[in-house]
């Protein structure tokens, strides 16, 4: 009988090593594809995280712009009662270029002016009857309105008044609260006007040494000023610098919208704190070169 021939060891071994790796290779493939997927599992839901972060952050801004938007719309505007002051009289004429209201002693050649930037919130026209007023002893007055009724956003507008009215050769700045406290920072920058108006107001940047003639009004129940801070800017204002307290007098009745949220009742009537309030602008208008 023929003998089968046995296979030989190395055989059996090649044998073996390659039935080994063709079980082990579906496996190899699994971990391979399971990986891949593990990889995409992780960048889709880094993307779901990074967009439902985007929507977060979109809502948080939307909800802030909103909430913005209402705190402006709860600002202040001019009374009803003080409108006239924002028409034209025998003394004064009254004219609106843009963000600009104009308010111009009738009949006569002004040389000099002044430019008025509102308080935080307010609009411009609520200073009419103070402008208008003003204006009524031969200065041409230049109430300028706000971005947002918000100085800050505006500070430089009172160039283009300068630079559209070359017959004017003495120009003072001023403003109420916030609006004051804009004006002096124009006035540092830009050195083109010869004085600064603050009404409840203060600078936050030092005025020493620059040349200007400052006039500082507020009034003892004053309930928005801080007195600390306005106390404090008496170091950074030159030291001729007039100060005047009107008694009785509060934040609101420098202009002409009502009462201001937080403001105290004043201890005298609107009349006279802005009569009080006119007179010593005149005067220091009067002095100034």
């Amino acid at each position: 009988m023929k003998k089968r021939k046995a296979k030989s060891s190395s055989q059996d071994k090649y044998d073996t090593f390659s039935i080994t790796m063709e079980l082990e290779r579906p496996l190899l493939y699994n971990n391979e594809d399971n990986a891949e997927k593990n990889k995409q599992e992780n960048e889709v839901n880094k993307a779901k995280k990074m967009k439902k972060r985007f929507i977060i952050l979109l809502t948080v801004l939307a909800l802030f712009v909103v909430g913005f938007f209402i705190w402006l719309s709860n600002g202040y505007t001019l009374e009803k009662e003080a409108q006239r002051y924002l028409e034209s009289n025998s003394k004064v004429q009254v004219t609106v270029d843009g963000n600009y209201t104009y308010f111009t002693p009738s009949n006569m050649n002004s040389t000099k002016g002044f430019i008025f930037y509102p308080g935080e919130k307010v609009d411009a026209s609520s200073y009419a009857k103070l402008c208008n007023m003003i204006a009524s002893y031969g200065y041409k007055v230049v109430a300028v309105d706000m971005p947002f009724n918000y100085a800050t956003f505006g500070e430089d507008r009172a160039t283009k008044v300068i630079e559209d009215n070359p017959d004017i050769k003495s120009w003072v700045i001023g403003g109420d609260s916030l609006g004051g406290t804009i004006a002096c920072k124009y006035a540092i920058k830009n050195k083109n006007v010869e004085g600064i108006v603050l009404i409840s107001s203060y600078p936050t940047d030092n005025l020493n040494q620059l040349g200007f003639d400052v006039l500082s009004i507020s009034g003892s129940k004053d309930s928005i000023v801080n007195y600390e801070e306005l106390i404090n800017s008496k170091e950074r204002l030159p030291q001729d610098t007039k100060y005047v307290e009107i008694e009785g007098a509060n934040h609101s009745q420098f202009a002409n919208y009502g009462l201001y949220d937080g403001d105290e009742e004043a201890l005298i009537n609107s009349d006279e704190q802005m009569n009080i309030t006119v007179n010593n602008i005149v005067d220091f208008l009067n002095n100034i070169e």
